[in-house]
């Protein structure tokens, strides 16, 4: 991430400074920042998330712009302080439709506004804090399973990182703040208060307005073991791990077995014939999943034994097709 070097002023810092002293009475024409505007200053690496919403989406996979539903990438979470404690915004018109872009339900403007001609307003985020995934891996449970089902490598670009603003606090003319609106419900905050007479405030929030996506490699293989015998000393291997199907329950729908792992405990399992069961974390970024399916014979059973390897790689192996790599 590029950050500003504080022993010398820069644009960035002489914007960020001028937009925290804005006072209350400033006029329309000032230039509009918009939190793309923003981060593009602050952090060129991060993407502004709009709207900014209450959820860090961490683990989720970008497909082209936007975040999938599902967060099929998991690992080891903290929170660590951004190089930077505030992002300040302006708004030169509260009704054109960029500070609702910004922030949707979270910072909503009612019609009554537009009985203002004076409708800026300033929007300054601080107690920032960034959370974090690293080690990261592929979750392959559930609807995660069938990412990947070609062997090979893929190239996908995960979010790891997303700040967050604790504080958010909005100035505006007398007016147009009592048409403005904080939804501290869906922030996790307390309850909005009037930090000046043209002016409203909340603490204690969680809104996540920056993330950074990560590319990693997925190194996808499988193995098939078909008619294996239930019963100890009949493994399916697969690189360093070993499954085998311990026995059946008496209606022959369920299962339990034991996955195997070089330099690793073995781990008991268990599931209904035919389901995906929950990944298995083997070592860093690796990761196996296995499904039983009723075998041909009595006593057998077919096993789809299953591993994805996640690395870290460069930002150039996501590039889309034809695009330079990032500069710097």
């Amino acid at each position: 991430m590029k950050i500003d070097d504080d022993r010398k002023p820069s644009p960035t810092r002489l914007v960020i400074a001028t937009l925290a002293a804005l006072q209350l009475t400033a006029c329309a024409s000032v230039a509009t920042v918009t939190l793309d505007q923003a981060i593009k200053e602050l952090a060129p690496d991060y993407r502004a998330r709009t709207p900014a919403s209450g959820a860090a989406s961490l683990g989720r996979r970008l497909l082209g712009d936007q975040p999938e539903t599902n967060a099929c990438f998991d690992g080891d979470q903290d929170t660590a302080a951004p190089s930077w404690s505030l992002v300040a915004l302006r708004y030169g018109d509260v009704l054109d439709g960029r500070l609702s872009a910004d922030f949707g339900g979270a910072l909503a403007v009612a019609p009554a506004a537009g009985a203002s001609s004076e409708r800026s307003a300033s929007v300054t985020l601080t107690d920032l804090a960034e959370s974090r995934l690293s080690a990261v891996y592929l979750n392959a449970s559930g609807a995660c399973t069938g990412l990947f089902a070609e062997a090979g490598t893929s190239y996908v670009k995960v979010l790891t990182r997303a700040i967050r603003a604790g504080t958010i606090e909005v100035a505006a003319e007398q007016s147009t703040t009592a048409a403005l609106s904080i939804d501290a419900a869906a922030l996790g905050g307390a309850s909005v208060s009037a930090s000046s007479s043209s002016g409203r405030k909340l603490q204690g929030a969680s809104l996540f307005f920056a993330d950074y996506p990560e590319c990693f490699s997925v190194v996808y293989d499988k193995r098939d073991c078909a008619g294996s015998a239930v019963g100890p000393g009949h493994a399916c291997d697969l690189d360093a791990c070993s499954f085998n199907v311990a026995a059946l329950d008496t209606g022959g729908a369920a299962w339990t077995g034991k996955l195997s792992c070089e330099g690793g405990a073995a781990r008991d399992l268990g599931g209904a014939l035919g389901a995906w069961g929950e990944a298995q974390k083997t070592a860093p970024g690796v990761a196996y999943n296995v499904r039983v399916l009723p075998g041909a014979w009595l006593g057998t059973v077919n096993i789809d034994l299953r591993r994805w390897v996640t690395r870290s790689e460069s930002p150039d192996k996501c590039a889309a097709p034809g695009s330079a790599p990032h500069p710097g």
